[in-house]
């Protein structure tokens, strides 16, 4: 078993010392706020330096503006990293990060929490069976009535997830981008966003994230919000809604067909419950964290790579930014 450094104990932070626990597993624990560390009952580490020369991998759960400088620190102390969503603030900064893991021959991991919900991992074994037959759309909502990050806004606290997931779902990356950004909180960051995508296939697909919006369940994570946490698969033999938040996965399989008059009319079976397991946060983290440590000792990187699980969303995130500012439909070729 690898010796592990968590540094951040916050919110979820805490997520991740449960899984941990949960695993049997007691990390060396490091965080700005010393009472916090102390808190989690684990031995504390006195500094970065000192945590990374007593473990083999680290796993960072800071807040975003530190991911850069932490991970490098990390990787150039010669240790395999768990690095939370999202990696990065920016695609320049994915980039270097992923240069630096290759370099320096570490295994790197991004904690993309929804690929490793039942649910969502079930999504997309049936999209990639042909189940849905062709997609035509992809649908996400990651919105509520939450508090407003000051370390981040919509882009890299919400819209990540399913910058993310949805390319992950349907087995494709993205080619065009349109977004809108406002911040009708007014305090400089955008804490409502709209991104629309466009796919090589003529897949197209929809991202509402925000703080500012009605929410319709109680928050895992975060307490007192509320949230709304889903995603729609429409293809030309199904259609799928899957809701994170209750736990629930809508299957009605069929199309429209022809009729009468030019019309044509769903023809849909009636609806089913596939019965895929539930899953708490500290269930799906508890997943992600096994799957990395799988990695650090097989030597085999995860799926949820640098390049895979933080570049390639930063580039939609990147390209959001750049569609918004200038009003036009960006290609992902224009963003490095």
């Amino acid at each position: 078993m690898p010796r592990l450094l968590l540094v951040g104990c916050g919110a979820f932070g805490r997520v991740h010392l449960a899984a941990l626990r949960g695993m049997g597993i007691e990390p060396l624990v490091l965080d700005a706020d010393a009472g916090a560390a102390a808190a989690t009952g684990c031995t504390v580490a006195r500094s970065l330096a000192d945590g990374l020369a007593a473990c083999d991998a680290a796993i960072i759960a800071t807040p975003v503006p530190t991911h850069l400088p932490i991970a490098g620190a990390v990787l150039r102390a010669g240790r395999d990293l768990f690095l939370e969503k999202p990696a990065t603030e920016t695609a320049a900064e994915a980039a270097a990060l992923a240069a630096l893991a290759d370099a320096q021959g570490r295994i790197a991991q991004v904690g993309l929490y929804f690929r490793f919900h039942p649910k969502a991992q079930a999504l997309r074994r049936m999209v990639a069976a042909g189940e849905f037959g062709a997609l035509h759309h992809i649908a996400a909502r990651f919105s509520g009535v939450k508090r407003a990050r000051g370390d981040s806004g919509a882009l890299l606290n919400d819209a990540v997830h399913f910058a993310d997931l949805l390319p992950w779902i349907a087995g494709e990356a993205p080619a065009k981008v349109f977004a809108t950004l406002s911040d009708p909180l007014g305090r400089g960051r955008e804490d409502l966003a709209v991104i629309q995508m466009i796919f090589p296939s003529g897949l197209t697909a929809l991202i509402e994230a925000g703080c500012v919006l009605p929410g319709r369940w109680p928050d895992a994570v975060v307490p007192g919000a509320e949230t709304r946490k889903e995603v729609t698969v429409a293809g030309r033999a199904a259609l799928a809604e899957v809701d994170f938040a209750a736990e629930t996965f809508a299957l009605r399989r069929g199309t429209h067909q022809p009729a009468a008059q030019g019309a044509w009319l769903p023809r849909h079976a009636a609806r089913e419950d596939p019965a895929i397991p539930a899953a708490d946060p500290v269930q799906v983290v508890a997943a992600e964290l096994a799957a990395f440590i799988d990695a650090v000792r097989t030597r085999r990187q995860p799926h949820a790579n640098l390049r895979d699980g933080a570049l390639a969303p930063a580039r939609i995130l990147d390209a959001a930014r750049r569609s918004a500012a200038e009003a036009r439909v960006v290609s992902l070729t224009e963003i490095a």
